[in-house]
């Protein structure tokens, strides 16, 4: 009898005890809470978690600064809705300290969620630091030419910080605010682009892009075609627009994008607050170009140095030329081909420019016209190199591309054509970009310009396989054993495990447990991609190819990459890794491929040394 009374008596304190912390967890004033009830577990921690973010707001809403260029709601900033939109923003993904109490059963169900007071400081001090590494890429990006990465990462950089506690409290290494400081930068940035009218050929329009009076690497943009608003991508200081048809302006208007709500998809506390934050004008970002008619406006010019001579800005999309021992013989019959296929093109003669290509070339050449509406822009600037196995690959050729399905939208890309002996075009490819190539060709000294030439090939084709979704093609590059990695919580290789005779085995180690996907999994989430959308965007930039020390004959590279991708219905921005044996240059196998978000601290993004140990 004693027992069982004893037995009673513990079963039942603990119950007591916890209606004594929840009485101490209301009264104490050490934290913030919230309570929700509902029919399951789920829902009734969803209203907790909303009663817990109210009461934060109203506790919190009297330290929160105003600031002067709040949207004003009857004359009077709505200060309250601000406080509460901002700190909805923190219970998206912030909040990762809330206790969970649950009491009672399904159906009938209530939850308790808590948290210290004293969390909200590091909350703060959290997305805080997350602005500044922001700040840090959009330096970087402004240095390296990427004007677009600029902008996106200043931006959310700013409204992050506005939706902090005392957002003109906060500094940067230099002292300065960075809510007064951003906005003068972006300002800078915005006076430094330059749009021009170079023609209009029927309901196209051609533009030219540069900044500080260069062409733009990479740059994206909004437009209005007479009816609606659009989206558009400068490449290499090509843009173009789609009018709507029989639509005549003397005035163009288009806007720099600097807000990238899109890309945010990806990051569900970025995406939250630009969802919340008033949008922030910069009036230098509306741009009017003036133009009209089918006749090509001169490119623009700038004087040398010395005063000489002006020489013309490149806007040809190719910036290297053949060394020596890379410029083919007869380049003028390759040059004869590549220009009756450009002719063919501009006069929708699909059917005669068919007849210079190979049997698979031919395939090609019909998802390349079948990717939106295709047009060659400008003036090609045909360069030809020679490649592996007698083979010639001209470059130089500009082509744009819309897609009108919904919200049209508008590309220009480098098109990178292949021949083989025979003079025939066996292959397609989208270039790389003047950033990307730059890396491949300035980097290394002592590489072969052979070795350059191959390694800029396989990234074409890689990046053309997903534009184009050639998903054969994918599924022939990809080792049988590929490591395939998406997200950015994996854990390393240790330096110990690894050896010569496995050079590319994870075999235990911890990295093969987080978003890691088979090839046949990995295929079969691409074709549902390729699947649900009209078209796929991918844009390579700055990189770093390391070439490994031959093992057993294999000739092995690691790339590391900058990678923008867009698509009808998703857009990101992070880092693409790939380990690939090269020793066929004709099939080569992708050994390893991970994607990972943006990182400003490089020693975080996967590299070779992951996969590999020599």
């Amino acid at each position: 009898m004693r027992n069982q009374l004893l037995l009673t008596l513990l079963l039942l304190l603990p119950l007591e005890m916890m209606a004594q912390n929840w009485d101490y967890i209301q009264q104490s004033g050490e934290y913030y809470y919230g309570i929700g009830h509902g029919s399951t577990e789920a829902e009734a921690s969803e209203q907790a978690m909303a009663d817990l973010v109210s009461m934060i707001a109203t506790n919190v809403s009297s330290e929160f600064q105003e600031l002067t260029d709040e949207t004003k709601t009857n004359g009077a900033i709505d200060h309250k809705s601000r406080v509460l939109n901002c700190v909805k923003t923190y219970s998206q993904s912030s909040l990762t300290n809330v206790e969970k109490w649950v009491v009672g059963k399904e159906p009938d169900v209530t939850v308790r969620r808590y948290m210290k007071r004293s969390e909200l400081a590091r909350i703060y001090d959290g997305r805080i630091a997350k602005a500044k590494d922001m700040l840090l890429i959009a330096d970087e990006s402004l240095q390296r030419g990427k004007v677009d990465m600029a902008l996106q990462y200043y931006y959310w950089a700013y409204s992050l910080i506005r939706s902090v506690q005392r957002p003109n409290e906060v500094t940067d290494e230099k002292g300065r605010i960075i809510t007064n400081w951003i906005p003068l930068k972006i300002n800078e940035i915005l006076s430094n682009v330059s749009v021009s009218f170079e023609k209009r050929d029927g309901d196209f329009v051609d533009l030219l892009f540069n900044y500080d009076g260069k062409p733009v690497s990479s740059l994206e943009y909004t437009y209005n075609d007479g009816r609606a608003e659009c989206y558009g991508t400068a490449k290499d200081g090509r843009g173009m627009m789609e009018m709507v048809p029989g639509y005549e302006t003397d005035t163009y208007h288009l806007s720099i994008e600097y807000e990238y709500k899109g890309q945010a998809r990806g990051d569900a506390e970025m995406q939250s607050v630009l969802g919340v934050i008033t949008r922030k004008v910069f009036p230098k970002a509306a741009m009017k170009v003036k133009g009209k008619g089918a006749i090509a406006k001169t490119q623009p010019k700038e004087k040398d140095k010395k005063g000489g001579s002006p020489n013309l800005v490149d806007h040809t999309g190719v910036n290297l030329n053949p060394s020596g021992s890379q410029m083919p013989n007869n380049a003028e019959d390759y040059a004869d081909v590549a220009f009756k296929v450009i002719e063919a093109i501009k006069a929708k003669n699909n059917t005669e420019a068919s007849k210079y290509f190979t049997f698979e070339g031919k395939e090609m050449f019909r998802q390349l016209i079948g990717y939106g509406t295709g047009r060659v822009v400008g003036n090609p600037n045909l360069k030809f190199f020679k490649s592996a196995e007698g083979k010639v690959v001209a470059r130089g050729l500009q082509m744009s591309f819309s897609f009108n399905r919904g919200t049209k939208k508008t590309f220009v890309e480098d098109v990178v054509l292949t021949f083989n002996q025979a003079k025939q075009i066996e292959s397609i490819a989208f270039g790389l970009g003047q950033v990307a190539e730059d890396d491949i060709l300035c980097k290394h000294p002592g590489w072969k310009d052979e070795t350059r030439e191959m390694l800029m090939e396989f990234l074409e084709n890689y990046k053309t396989a997903y534009c184009l979704q050639r998903l054969d093609y994918i599924r022939e590059i990809f080792a049988d054993d590929a490591v395939i990695i998406i997200g950015n919580v994996a854990k390393r290789q240790s330096p110990q495990t690894g050896t010569r005779e496995r050079p590319i085995s994870l075999e235990g180690q911890e990295v093969i447990h987080y978003n890691r996907y088979t090839k046949d999994e990995y295929l079969k989430n691409l074709k549902r991609c390729f699947d649900r959308n009209e078209f796929i965007n991918i844009r390579f930039g700055n990189n770093d190819v390391q070439w490994l020390e031959k093992f057993k004959d294999e000739e092995i590279f690691g790339i590391q990459i900058s990678q923008e991708y867009n698509s009808s219905t998703y857009g990101d921005k992070g880092y693409l890794f790939l380990l690939v044996n090269m020793t066929n240059h004709d099939l080569p196998q992708i050994k390893v491929r991970t994607w990972q978000p943006n990182e400003v601290d490089m020693t975080k993004l996967y590299n070779a040394g992951d996969f590999y140990n020599e």
